[in-house]
């Protein structure tokens, strides 16, 4: 590394430095310090270094050459925004761009062989602000050399470097060896990565549990061994830290759980005719067995979440057999008719999903529309309603959450609207900042932020980021909430991180951060009006939740 590339490096930490570290912090709460962990490094950093509202402060990550550092804070100093802009002007050059769909200013530096960096201001409630800095290392002594200068740089209590940080040493060795370096990983890294592993279980039932499935490794088929991993995981009782199955098959069915039973919804082609059918069991065991079986097996924290996860999982070949419900590829599905006929059928897996039944149900239930697209409305005229359908925490290349969000207000200050619905039944998560420019709009609009014209529409999906966003509709509206209680629960652990198992190429998601934006611990978001999807409605093209609504009167 040159002399030059050396100076370009501390130069930009040095204007990095003086973004993230305000004037005046010296009093003793400012010395307190948070932890950030990844998949390389782990450091700590000053907790003024951000508020609650922003996740990350700094992120280090290393694939293959490149060296990339993210800094994100927000500051909400009068003056703080139009120094920053100040500053860095003087050393780069400034063009107004957008940011993740909010408008802001790109700052670019100078760029040689090995150095490269990008500074993002985006003005979000006028004090978030993004920079990034990319620098590819040569070798191990450059990337020794630009660690030493953030080290120096920043004030932090620890900073260790960690390679491959969540992922488990490749071992030589047969089956057994390889599961058993994998099990031993879990059992030494997953209490110290996880945010808080044992607040319902306790060490040493972890630990046991652990060990046995270690003892048990050459008398167990690796289904089974997959199995047992998943419940010893889901006994944690964080349902965003849970065992990933590899799905090597699936048998061509989509199911799902009504309240009423577990129904086939779609199938492969072939299988078609049985769609609207409900389903008795599979091999020997009735669908109370499977239940049964399947529940200490899935990661869960309430029943919403495990009726959609049971509903995907009873098509996965592995988990069946690791049950042993099968013994053998091929698995009988036995149906049953209104008229309590049955129906066996006898089905080999297949590599692909199968989705959800919507092409021919859209047109008549809005909720089965366009759920490819992360956010979209629909005006009803006649109703004077207005459908606004969230399915994703993401912006959307085509068009960011905000210039949708402008679109949208534009359209329902033009026209006269009794109503409006905001559905998140498809929504598991992603960002919960993402909404923030929905919320401040409507607040604006107090007409509008009336119980009987403003509902919130949640299910067994609804889930992580999105709960966030329903806490908010929750604390923040007047907004009556109708359909299933939520799969997520309000206050709980996410913003995962991944454990890759190398030696048996499986992963492990776990929490790294614990929400708590309920004042009340819940295992779900409770509707106001309970609607529960059954099959009848749902064959029949009937939205029960969606009619419920209707039937409300918008002045009353």
């Amino acid at each position: 590394m040159t002399s030059i590339k050396k100076i370009s490096v501390l130069s930009i930490i040095v204007i990095i430095s003086f973004l993230c570290v305000c004037c005046d912090h010296n009093n003793e709460e400012s010395m307190t310090y948070e932890t950030y962990a990844n998949a390389y490094y782990t450091i700590q950093y000053p907790s003024y270094w951000l508020t609650s509202e922003v996740d990350d402060t700094v992120v280090f990550s290393k694939a293959d050459n490149p060296f990339t550092m993210t800094v994100r804070a927000a500051r909400s100093h009068g003056s703080y925004f139009q120094e920053s802009i100040d500053t860095i002007k003087e050393n780069m050059k400034a063009e107004a761009c957008i940011v993740g769909g909010n408008k802001g200013y790109k700052f670019e530096g100078e760029e040689d062989d090995n150095v490269s960096y990008t500074f993002y201001y985006v003005q979000e409630k006028d004090m978030y602000f993004e920079i990034k800095f990319e620098y590819l290392v040569d070798d191990d002594d450059d990337y020794k050399s630009l660690m030493d200068h953030i080290k120096n740089t920043f004030t932090f209590n620890d900073f260790a470097t960690v390679d491959a940080l969540n992922r488990s040493p490749k071992v030589n060795g047969n089956r057994d060896a390889q599961w058993l370096a994998d099990i031993e990983f879990v059992l030494e890294k997953l209490p110290q990565y996880h945010k808080n592993l044992f607040f319902k279980q306790a060490e040493e039932k972890f630990l046991a549990h652990g060990n046995r499935i270690k003892d048990n490794i050459s008398s167990r088929t690796d289904h089974e061994l997959i199995v047992e991993i998943s419940r010893w995981i889901a006994a944690i009782g964080d349902s965003h830290t849970s065992f990933v199955f590899n799905s090597e098959g699936l048998y061509p069915f989509r199911f799902y759980y009504f309240s009423d039973g577990v129904y086939l919804v779609n199938s492969s082609p072939e299988y078609q005719a049985y769609i609207g059918l409900k389903l008795k069991g599979i091999n020997e065991k009735s669908v109370a067995d499977l239940i049964k079986l399947f529940r200490p097996v899935i990661s869960h924290e309430n029943e919403s979440w495990f009726k959609m996860k049971f509903a995907n999982y009873i098509v996965l070949t592995e988990v069946l057999n690791g049950l042993n419900i099968t013994q053998s590829q091929s698995a009988n599905f036995i149906f049953m008719y209104k008229n309590g006929h049955e129906k066996n059928v006898e089905v080999k897996p297949t590599r692909s999903k199968i989705q959800h039944r919507t092409a021919d149900k859209s047109e008549k239930m809005l909720y089965l529309k366009n759920t490819n697209e992360n956010y979209w409305y629909e005006f009803l005229e006649e109703e004077k309603l207005v459908y606004f359908q969230y399915n994703r925490c993401e912006n959307m290349e085509e068009i960011s959450f905000s210039v949708f969000n402008e679109e949208l207000f534009n359209f329902i200050d033009s026209h006269s609207i009794h109503k409006l619905v905001v559905d998140l039944r498809h929504n598991v998560g992603g960002s919960s900042y993402i909404l923030d420019p929905f919320f401040a709009e409507l607040k604006k609009r107090k007409s509008l932020d009336q119980s009987n014209q403003l509902f919130v529409i949640i299910g067994r999906d609804t889930y992580s980021s999105a709960i966030l966003n329903a806490v908010t509709f929750k604390n923040e509206t007047n907004a009556t909430f109708i359909g299933e209680p939520t799969g997520g629960k309000p206050n709980h652990y996410g913003q995962v991180q991944i454990m890759e198992l190398s030696n048996t190429n499986t992963k492990l998601p776990y929490s790294t951060k614990y929400f708590t934006p309920s004042r009340e611990d819940t295992d779900s978001i409770m509707p106001d009006i309970l609607v529960e999807p059954n099959a009848d409605d749902y064959f029949n093209n009937i939205d029960s939740a969606m009619v419920r609504i209707l039937d409300v009167n918008a002045f009353d």
